[in-house]
Protein backbone atom coordinates (compact mmCIF):
# COMPACT_ATOMS: atom_id res chain seq x y z
CA UNK A 1 0.00 0.00 0.00
CA UNK A 2 1.02 3.72 -0.78
CA UNK A 3 2.28 5.11 2.81
CA UNK A 4 4.19 1.77 3.78
CA UNK A 5 4.53 -0.27 0.69
CA UNK A 6 8.70 -0.51 -0.35
CA UNK A 7 8.44 0.05 -4.12
CA UNK A 8 8.91 -3.11 -5.66
CA UNK A 9 11.29 -3.43 -8.59
CA UNK A 10 8.30 -4.21 -10.78
CA UNK A 11 6.74 -1.34 -10.01
CA UNK A 12 9.78 0.98 -11.43
CA UNK A 13 9.72 -1.43 -14.48
CA UNK A 14 6.24 -0.82 -15.35
CA UNK A 15 5.41 1.77 -18.60
CA UNK A 16 3.19 3.64 -16.80
CA UNK A 17 5.57 4.46 -14.02
CA UNK A 18 8.06 5.29 -16.93
CA UNK A 19 5.68 7.95 -18.17
CA UNK A 20 5.00 9.32 -15.08
CA UNK A 21 8.64 9.76 -14.06
CA UNK A 22 9.09 11.63 -17.62
CA UNK A 23 6.76 14.15 -17.46
CA UNK A 24 6.75 14.54 -13.99
CA UNK A 25 10.67 16.09 -14.33
CA UNK A 26 9.39 18.95 -16.86
CA UNK A 27 7.38 20.42 -13.00
CA UNK A 28 9.50 22.27 -10.37
CA UNK A 29 10.18 19.68 -8.04
CA UNK A 30 8.09 21.39 -5.14
CA UNK A 31 5.06 20.91 -7.96
CA UNK A 32 1.56 20.01 -5.58
CA UNK A 33 -0.88 17.89 -6.86
CA UNK A 34 -4.64 17.63 -6.79
CA UNK A 35 -6.12 14.04 -8.58
CA UNK A 36 -9.44 13.53 -8.95
CA UNK A 37 -9.88 10.22 -8.21
CA UNK A 38 -13.36 7.99 -8.76
CA UNK A 39 -11.80 5.40 -6.65
CA UNK A 40 -11.85 3.30 -10.08
CA UNK A 41 -8.82 1.17 -11.39
CA UNK A 42 -7.39 4.29 -13.45
CA UNK A 43 -7.67 7.47 -11.22
CA UNK A 44 -6.70 5.16 -8.25
CA UNK A 45 -3.28 3.64 -9.71
CA UNK A 46 -2.74 7.19 -10.88
CA UNK A 47 -2.80 8.31 -7.47
CA UNK A 48 -1.21 5.70 -6.09
CA UNK A 49 1.65 5.96 -8.44
CA UNK A 50 2.45 9.52 -7.86
CA UNK A 51 2.45 9.01 -4.28
CA UNK A 52 4.64 6.47 -4.42
CA UNK A 53 6.52 8.90 -6.73
CA UNK A 54 6.53 12.59 -5.18
CA UNK A 55 5.15 11.73 -1.00
CA UNK A 56 4.02 14.61 0.80
CA UNK A 57 2.74 16.10 -2.83
CA UNK A 58 -0.09 14.72 -3.71
CA UNK A 59 -3.77 15.49 -2.54
CA UNK A 60 -7.22 13.56 -3.51
CA UNK A 61 -10.70 15.11 -4.53
CA UNK A 62 -13.43 12.32 -4.98
CA UNK A 63 -16.55 14.26 -6.05
CA UNK A 64 -19.88 12.49 -4.90
CA UNK A 65 -22.57 12.93 -7.51
CA UNK A 66 -25.35 11.27 -5.74
CA UNK A 67 -26.42 9.41 -8.75
CA UNK A 68 -25.84 5.57 -6.99
CA UNK A 69 -27.44 4.00 -4.04
CA UNK A 70 -23.86 2.61 -3.05
CA UNK A 71 -22.21 6.32 -3.70
CA UNK A 72 -22.03 7.51 0.11
CA UNK A 73 -20.14 4.10 0.72
CA UNK A 74 -17.63 3.95 -2.18
CA UNK A 75 -16.67 7.70 -0.82
CA UNK A 76 -16.11 6.31 2.40
CA UNK A 77 -13.80 3.46 1.55
CA UNK A 78 -11.88 5.64 -0.53
CA UNK A 79 -11.40 8.04 1.96
CA UNK A 80 -10.21 4.72 4.93
CA UNK A 81 -7.80 4.38 1.64
CA UNK A 82 -6.31 7.09 1.78
CA UNK A 83 -6.01 7.62 5.54
CA UNK A 84 -4.55 4.33 5.55
CA UNK A 85 -1.98 5.10 2.63
CA UNK A 86 -1.21 8.59 4.30
CA UNK A 87 -2.95 10.69 1.10
CA UNK A 88 -4.62 13.07 1.74
CA UNK A 89 -8.04 12.76 0.76
CA UNK A 90 -11.38 15.22 0.67
CA UNK A 91 -15.02 13.92 -0.51
CA UNK A 92 -16.84 16.56 -2.26
CA UNK A 93 -20.86 15.46 -2.95
CA UNK A 94 -22.80 17.72 -5.81
CA UNK A 95 -26.15 18.01 -6.80
CA UNK A 96 -26.62 17.15 -10.76
CA UNK A 97 -28.98 19.45 -12.96
CA UNK A 98 -31.30 17.14 -14.72
CA UNK A 99 -30.89 16.56 -18.27
CA UNK A 100 -28.09 14.98 -19.97
CA UNK A 101 -26.78 12.90 -16.98
CA UNK A 102 -23.23 12.39 -18.70
CA UNK A 103 -23.06 16.48 -19.68
CA UNK A 104 -24.40 17.54 -16.09
CA UNK A 105 -22.38 15.34 -13.93
CA UNK A 106 -19.28 16.38 -15.99
CA UNK A 107 -19.86 20.14 -15.46
CA UNK A 108 -21.00 19.70 -11.87
CA UNK A 109 -17.59 17.40 -11.34
CA UNK A 110 -15.18 20.14 -12.99
CA UNK A 111 -17.08 23.13 -10.61
CA UNK A 112 -16.13 21.05 -7.77
CA UNK A 113 -12.95 20.11 -8.62
CA UNK A 114 -11.65 23.70 -9.64
CA UNK A 115 -13.20 24.57 -6.46
CA UNK A 116 -11.38 22.76 -4.29
CA UNK A 117 -8.25 23.05 -6.48
CA UNK A 118 -5.39 25.21 -4.82
CA UNK A 119 -3.37 27.96 -6.09
CA UNK A 120 -0.03 26.27 -5.71
CA UNK A 121 -1.97 22.79 -7.31
CA UNK A 122 -2.03 20.83 -10.70
CA UNK A 123 -5.36 19.21 -11.31
CA UNK A 124 -4.59 15.43 -12.60
CA UNK A 125 -7.07 13.61 -14.26
CA UNK A 126 -6.90 9.75 -14.99
CA UNK A 127 -7.86 9.81 -18.54
CA UNK A 128 -5.46 7.40 -20.91
CA UNK A 129 -5.58 6.47 -24.29
CA UNK A 130 -8.55 4.46 -24.82
CA UNK A 131 -10.43 7.36 -22.90
CA UNK A 132 -8.77 9.73 -25.76
CA UNK A 133 -9.96 7.30 -29.02
CA UNK A 134 -13.54 7.28 -27.54
CA UNK A 135 -13.78 10.89 -27.06
CA UNK A 136 -12.38 11.55 -30.97
CA UNK A 137 -15.08 9.04 -31.93
CA UNK A 138 -17.81 10.36 -30.47
CA UNK A 139 -16.51 14.11 -31.31
CA UNK A 140 -16.09 13.04 -34.95
CA UNK A 141 -19.77 11.49 -34.38
CA UNK A 142 -21.16 14.81 -33.78
CA UNK A 143 -19.51 16.75 -36.34
CA UNK A 144 -16.83 18.12 -35.09
CA UNK A 145 -13.76 20.08 -36.41
CA UNK A 146 -10.29 20.67 -36.03
CA UNK A 147 -11.06 21.91 -32.93
CA UNK A 148 -13.17 18.91 -30.75
CA UNK A 149 -11.38 16.41 -32.83
CA UNK A 150 -8.19 17.86 -30.77
CA UNK A 151 -9.39 15.90 -28.06
CA UNK A 152 -7.66 15.97 -24.76
CA UNK A 153 -4.29 17.72 -24.27
CA UNK A 154 -1.77 16.03 -21.59
CA UNK A 155 -1.62 19.87 -20.33
CA UNK A 156 -3.94 22.18 -20.52
CA UNK A 157 -4.41 25.73 -19.43
CA UNK A 158 -7.71 26.49 -18.67
CA UNK A 159 -7.75 30.52 -17.73
CA UNK A 160 -5.31 30.11 -14.39
CA UNK A 161 -5.67 26.58 -13.75
CA UNK A 162 -3.27 23.60 -14.92
CA UNK A 163 -4.97 20.29 -16.37
CA UNK A 164 -2.33 17.09 -16.44
CA UNK A 165 -3.54 13.78 -17.99
CA UNK A 166 -0.47 11.82 -17.70
CA UNK A 167 -1.99 8.69 -19.02
CA UNK A 168 -2.97 10.05 -22.56
CA UNK A 169 -0.35 7.58 -24.18
CA UNK A 170 -1.13 4.68 -21.68
CA UNK A 171 -3.08 1.59 -22.76
CA UNK A 172 -5.78 -0.26 -20.40
CA UNK A 173 -3.67 -2.82 -20.43
CA UNK A 174 -0.72 -1.01 -19.01
CA UNK A 175 -2.45 0.81 -16.14
CA UNK A 176 -4.11 -2.77 -15.21
CA UNK A 177 -0.58 -4.32 -14.18
CA UNK A 178 0.10 -1.41 -12.67
CA UNK A 179 -2.74 -1.27 -10.73
CA UNK A 180 -2.27 -5.03 -9.74
CA UNK A 181 0.78 -4.00 -8.03
CA UNK A 182 -0.12 -1.26 -6.27
CA UNK A 183 -4.22 -0.68 -5.72
CA UNK A 184 -5.29 -4.38 -6.77
CA UNK A 185 -9.08 -3.19 -4.71
CA UNK A 186 -11.03 -0.45 -6.59
CA UNK A 187 -14.57 0.67 -7.17
CA UNK A 188 -16.21 -1.06 -10.14
CA UNK A 189 -18.99 1.75 -10.74
CA UNK A 190 -22.12 -0.75 -12.25
CA UNK A 191 -22.76 2.41 -14.56
CA UNK A 192 -19.59 1.29 -16.99
CA UNK A 193 -21.59 -1.59 -17.95
CA UNK A 194 -24.61 0.43 -18.72
CA UNK A 195 -25.14 0.56 -22.37
CA UNK A 196 -27.24 3.11 -22.71
CA UNK A 197 -24.18 5.79 -21.94
CA UNK A 198 -22.48 6.24 -24.96
CA UNK A 199 -18.98 5.49 -24.10
CA UNK A 200 -20.30 1.95 -23.02
CA UNK A 201 -21.86 1.14 -25.71
CA UNK A 202 -18.23 2.36 -27.94
CA UNK A 203 -16.17 -0.01 -25.51
CA UNK A 204 -18.91 -3.22 -25.30
CA UNK A 205 -20.36 -3.15 -29.08
CA UNK A 206 -18.69 -0.62 -31.30
CA UNK A 207 -14.40 -1.29 -30.22
CA UNK A 208 -14.60 -5.24 -30.03
CA UNK A 209 -15.38 -5.40 -33.63
CA UNK A 210 -12.63 -2.52 -34.63
CA UNK A 211 -10.43 -3.88 -32.89
CA UNK A 212 -10.29 -6.96 -34.90
CA UNK A 213 -9.66 -5.12 -38.06
CA UNK A 214 -7.63 -2.40 -36.52
CA UNK A 215 -5.97 -3.73 -33.15
CA UNK A 216 -3.90 -0.47 -32.73
CA UNK A 217 -6.54 1.76 -33.47
CA UNK A 218 -6.28 3.45 -29.69
CA UNK A 219 -2.64 5.04 -30.30
CA UNK A 220 -4.03 5.55 -33.84
CA UNK A 221 -6.30 7.87 -32.90
CA UNK A 222 -4.41 9.24 -29.89
CA UNK A 223 -1.68 10.24 -32.94
CA UNK A 224 -4.66 12.02 -34.51
CA UNK A 225 -5.40 14.06 -31.61
CA UNK A 226 -1.84 15.36 -31.56
CA UNK A 227 -2.27 16.25 -35.45
CA UNK A 228 -5.28 18.06 -34.78
CA UNK A 229 -3.65 19.84 -31.85
CA UNK A 230 -0.82 20.94 -34.26
CA UNK A 231 -3.65 21.81 -36.46
CA UNK A 232 -5.71 24.17 -34.34
CA UNK A 233 -2.75 25.65 -33.27
CA UNK A 234 -2.01 26.69 -36.90
CA UNK A 235 -5.43 27.72 -37.45
CA UNK A 236 -5.75 29.69 -33.63
CA UNK A 237 -2.12 31.89 -35.57
CA UNK A 238 -4.94 32.76 -38.80
CA UNK A 239 -7.52 33.57 -36.71
CA UNK A 240 -6.07 36.16 -34.51
CA UNK A 241 -4.87 37.58 -37.59
CA UNK A 242 -8.52 37.88 -39.24
CA UNK A 243 -9.60 38.63 -36.31
CA UNK A 244 -7.27 41.60 -36.20
CA UNK A 245 -8.19 42.60 -39.70
CA UNK A 246 -11.90 42.30 -39.76
CA UNK A 247 -13.28 43.79 -36.06
CA UNK A 248 -13.49 42.99 -32.87
CA UNK A 249 -16.19 40.74 -30.60
CA UNK A 250 -18.37 42.89 -30.80
CA UNK A 251 -18.66 43.64 -34.68
CA UNK A 252 -16.73 42.89 -37.67
CA UNK A 253 -16.66 44.68 -40.81
CA UNK A 254 -18.22 42.55 -43.52
CA UNK A 255 -16.01 43.48 -46.50
CA UNK A 256 -13.02 42.88 -44.80
CA UNK A 257 -14.81 39.22 -43.76
CA UNK A 258 -15.68 38.97 -47.60
CA UNK A 259 -11.94 39.48 -48.80
CA UNK A 260 -11.53 35.86 -46.65
CA UNK A 261 -11.85 32.58 -48.10
CA UNK A 262 -15.16 30.79 -47.24
CA UNK A 263 -13.33 28.53 -45.16
CA UNK A 264 -11.96 31.25 -43.07
CA UNK A 265 -15.40 33.47 -43.15
CA UNK A 266 -16.50 29.98 -41.00
CA UNK A 267 -13.64 29.94 -38.88
CA UNK A 268 -14.05 33.52 -38.02
CA UNK A 269 -18.05 33.45 -37.12
CA UNK A 270 -18.05 30.33 -35.59
CA UNK A 271 -15.61 31.81 -32.82
CA UNK A 272 -16.52 34.80 -33.16
CA UNK A 273 -20.29 33.76 -32.30
CA UNK A 274 -19.39 31.69 -29.36
CA UNK A 275 -17.80 34.36 -27.44
CA UNK A 276 -17.18 33.60 -23.80
CA UNK A 277 -19.96 30.44 -24.45
CA UNK A 278 -18.32 27.30 -23.56
CA UNK A 279 -19.39 25.26 -27.07
CA UNK A 280 -19.29 26.96 -30.73
CA UNK A 281 -22.60 27.15 -31.99
CA UNK A 282 -23.55 24.68 -34.83
CA UNK A 283 -22.66 24.65 -38.20
CA UNK A 284 -25.49 25.17 -39.64
CA UNK A 285 -26.48 28.80 -37.41
CA UNK A 286 -22.47 29.79 -38.75
CA UNK A 287 -23.66 29.24 -42.44
CA UNK A 288 -27.22 30.85 -41.45
CA UNK A 289 -25.36 34.28 -40.33
CA UNK A 290 -22.16 33.93 -43.10
CA UNK A 291 -25.19 33.79 -45.99
CA UNK A 292 -27.95 35.95 -44.27
CA UNK A 293 -26.43 38.63 -42.75
CA UNK A 294 -23.45 39.21 -44.66
CA UNK A 295 -24.85 39.08 -48.11
CA UNK A 296 -27.87 41.14 -46.95
CA UNK A 297 -29.02 44.15 -48.63
CA UNK A 298 -26.98 47.33 -46.95
CA UNK A 299 -30.44 48.64 -45.83
CA UNK A 300 -31.92 45.25 -44.57
CA UNK A 301 -32.02 44.49 -41.09
CA UNK A 302 -32.10 40.77 -40.37
CA UNK A 303 -31.95 39.59 -36.87
CA UNK A 304 -30.37 36.06 -35.63
CA UNK A 305 -30.62 34.71 -32.18
CA UNK A 306 -28.36 31.88 -30.54
CA UNK A 307 -27.86 30.93 -26.77
CA UNK A 308 -29.43 34.26 -25.08
CA UNK A 309 -26.99 36.09 -27.93
CA UNK A 310 -28.50 38.35 -31.10
CA UNK A 311 -26.42 38.84 -34.53
CA UNK A 312 -27.91 42.20 -36.30
CA UNK A 313 -26.61 43.36 -39.60
CA UNK A 314 -26.43 47.68 -39.71
CA UNK A 315 -24.83 49.56 -42.56
CA UNK A 316 -21.62 48.03 -42.98
CA UNK A 317 -21.20 45.68 -40.16
CA UNK A 318 -22.78 42.75 -38.17
CA UNK A 319 -22.57 43.40 -34.45
CA UNK A 320 -23.03 40.32 -31.41
CA UNK A 321 -25.66 41.92 -29.26
CA UNK A 322 -26.88 40.92 -25.60
CA UNK A 323 -30.48 39.33 -26.99
CA UNK A 324 -32.25 41.59 -24.46
CA UNK A 325 -30.74 45.05 -24.82
CA UNK A 326 -31.60 47.51 -22.42
CA UNK A 327 -34.45 50.22 -23.45
CA UNK A 328 -35.04 54.18 -22.33
CA UNK A 329 -37.28 54.60 -19.68
CA UNK A 330 -38.87 57.00 -18.42
CA UNK A 331 -37.73 58.54 -15.02
CA UNK A 332 -37.06 61.41 -12.77
CA UNK A 333 -33.64 62.50 -11.85
CA UNK A 334 -31.38 64.49 -8.99
CA UNK A 335 -28.01 64.90 -11.11
CA UNK A 336 -25.43 66.41 -8.80
CA UNK A 337 -22.13 67.12 -11.14
CA UNK A 338 -20.26 64.33 -8.89
CA UNK A 339 -22.15 61.76 -9.74
CA UNK A 340 -22.24 58.79 -12.85
CA UNK A 341 -25.38 58.84 -14.28
CA UNK A 342 -25.95 55.28 -16.01
CA UNK A 343 -28.30 55.04 -18.78
CA UNK A 344 -28.83 52.42 -21.81
CA UNK A 345 -26.64 54.42 -23.72
CA UNK A 346 -23.51 54.51 -21.58
CA UNK A 347 -22.53 56.24 -18.28
CA UNK A 348 -22.30 60.12 -18.14
CA UNK A 349 -21.39 63.04 -16.14
CA UNK A 350 -21.19 66.90 -15.36
CA UNK A 351 -18.36 68.24 -17.12
CA UNK A 352 -17.06 72.12 -17.79
CA UNK A 353 -17.27 73.58 -21.14
CA UNK A 354 -16.53 76.11 -22.60
CA UNK A 355 -20.24 77.12 -23.53
CA UNK A 356 -22.96 74.59 -21.84
CA UNK A 357 -25.95 74.84 -18.98
CA UNK A 358 -25.76 77.34 -16.47
CA UNK A 359 -24.56 75.52 -12.99
CA UNK A 360 -28.00 75.97 -11.06
CA UNK A 361 -29.30 73.11 -13.25
CA UNK A 362 -27.58 70.61 -11.54
CA UNK A 363 -29.36 71.44 -8.71
CA UNK A 364 -32.90 70.96 -9.72
CA UNK A 365 -34.68 67.79 -10.32
CA UNK A 366 -34.32 66.87 -14.12
CA UNK A 367 -36.85 64.12 -16.63
CA UNK A 368 -35.61 61.52 -18.39
CA UNK A 369 -37.90 60.32 -21.50
CA UNK A 370 -38.30 57.65 -23.52
CA UNK A 371 -38.66 58.71 -27.30
CA UNK A 372 -42.43 58.84 -28.03
CA UNK A 373 -42.10 59.42 -32.05
CA UNK A 374 -42.68 62.85 -33.80
CA UNK A 375 -39.82 64.88 -31.77
CA UNK A 376 -38.44 67.62 -33.45
CA UNK A 377 -35.63 69.72 -32.56
CA UNK A 378 -32.90 71.74 -33.24
CA UNK A 379 -29.64 69.65 -32.94
CA UNK A 380 -26.28 72.32 -32.23
CA UNK A 381 -24.29 72.40 -35.26
CA UNK A 382 -27.39 71.59 -37.64
CA UNK A 383 -29.30 74.28 -39.34
CA UNK A 384 -32.75 74.20 -38.78
CA UNK A 385 -35.19 71.63 -36.92
CA UNK A 386 -35.26 68.53 -37.97
CA UNK A 387 -37.35 65.26 -36.81
CA UNK A 388 -35.16 63.43 -34.06
CA UNK A 389 -36.09 60.07 -35.76
CA UNK A 390 -33.93 61.48 -39.12
CA UNK A 391 -31.41 63.19 -37.33
CA UNK A 392 -30.68 59.45 -35.67
CA UNK A 393 -30.79 57.87 -39.27
CA UNK A 394 -28.53 60.27 -40.41
CA UNK A 395 -25.84 60.20 -37.62
CA UNK A 396 -25.82 55.97 -38.81
CA UNK A 397 -27.21 55.27 -35.21
CA UNK A 398 -28.12 51.50 -34.85
CA UNK A 399 -32.18 50.77 -35.06
CA UNK A 400 -31.56 49.05 -31.67
CA UNK A 401 -29.45 52.05 -30.18
CA UNK A 402 -32.23 54.60 -31.45
CA UNK A 403 -34.40 52.68 -28.94
CA UNK A 404 -31.63 53.48 -25.81
CA UNK A 405 -31.93 57.54 -26.54
CA UNK A 406 -33.72 59.54 -23.87
CA UNK A 407 -34.34 63.06 -24.10
CA UNK A 408 -33.39 65.17 -21.05
CA UNK A 409 -36.24 67.79 -20.02
CA UNK A 410 -35.82 70.92 -17.01
CA UNK A 411 -39.79 71.35 -16.71
CA UNK A 412 -41.33 71.49 -20.02
CA UNK A 413 -37.72 72.51 -21.74
CA UNK A 414 -36.26 69.64 -23.75
CA UNK A 415 -32.14 70.33 -23.14
CA UNK A 416 -30.85 67.99 -25.48
CA UNK A 417 -30.63 63.91 -26.06
CA UNK A 418 -28.45 61.29 -24.68
CA UNK A 419 -27.21 59.17 -27.74
CA UNK A 420 -24.71 56.28 -27.71
CA UNK A 421 -22.51 58.73 -29.93
CA UNK A 422 -22.63 61.95 -26.96
CA UNK A 423 -25.43 64.32 -25.92
CA UNK A 424 -26.49 66.36 -28.42
CA UNK A 425 -27.92 69.67 -26.90
CA UNK A 426 -31.21 71.59 -28.09
CA UNK A 427 -29.41 74.86 -29.90
CA UNK A 428 -33.08 76.71 -28.88
CA UNK A 429 -31.68 76.59 -25.24
CA UNK A 430 -29.77 79.24 -23.70
CA UNK A 431 -26.43 78.36 -23.16
CA UNK A 432 -23.79 79.79 -20.99
CA UNK A 433 -19.99 80.74 -20.90
CA UNK A 434 -17.89 78.11 -18.54
CA UNK A 435 -21.15 76.38 -18.20
CA UNK A 436 -21.65 72.39 -17.73
CA UNK A 437 -22.95 69.92 -20.70
CA UNK A 438 -23.29 66.01 -20.20
CA UNK A 439 -20.42 64.23 -21.34
CA UNK A 440 -19.97 60.20 -22.49
CA UNK A 441 -17.84 58.42 -19.68
CA UNK A 442 -18.55 55.20 -21.88
CA UNK A 443 -20.30 54.76 -24.72
CA UNK A 444 -22.48 51.10 -25.28
CA UNK A 445 -20.62 51.63 -28.89
CA UNK A 446 -18.31 49.43 -27.11
CA UNK A 447 -20.93 46.95 -26.08
CA UNK A 448 -19.26 47.23 -22.34
CA UNK A 449 -16.42 45.12 -23.66
CA UNK A 450 -14.56 44.84 -20.47
CA UNK A 451 -17.24 42.19 -19.38
CA UNK A 452 -17.78 40.22 -22.68
CA UNK A 453 -14.01 39.88 -23.26
CA UNK A 454 -12.87 36.11 -24.43
CA UNK A 455 -9.47 34.67 -25.68
CA UNK A 456 -8.83 34.09 -29.62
Amino acid sequence: MPGTLSTSDAFWQQPVTKQLQQQLSQFDPQQQFLVACSGGRDSLSLACALHLLCPGRVRVAHINHQLQAPATQWANWLAAQCQQWQIPCTVQAVAVAPGNIEAQARKARYQALFHLLQNDEILVLGHHQQDQAETIFLRLMSGSGVKGLSAMQVLEHRKTKWLWRPLLDCSRQQITELAALICPDYIDDPANQQANFDRVFLRQQVWPLLKTRWPAMDSTLNRTALLMQDSHEILQEVLAQDWLQCGDQNALDIQQVKLLGQPRQRLLLSRWMQGAEQYAPAFHLVEQVRQTLLDARQDATPRIEWQGWQFRRYQHQVYRLPQQLEKAQDMQIFWPPEQILELPTGQWQWQPQKSGFASQLMTQPLVLQARRGGEVMHVQGRAGHWPLKKCLQEAKIPPWQREQVHLLYAGAQLLGVFTAQGFWCNQMQDLVQDGWLPCLVSSTLNFKKATQQHEI
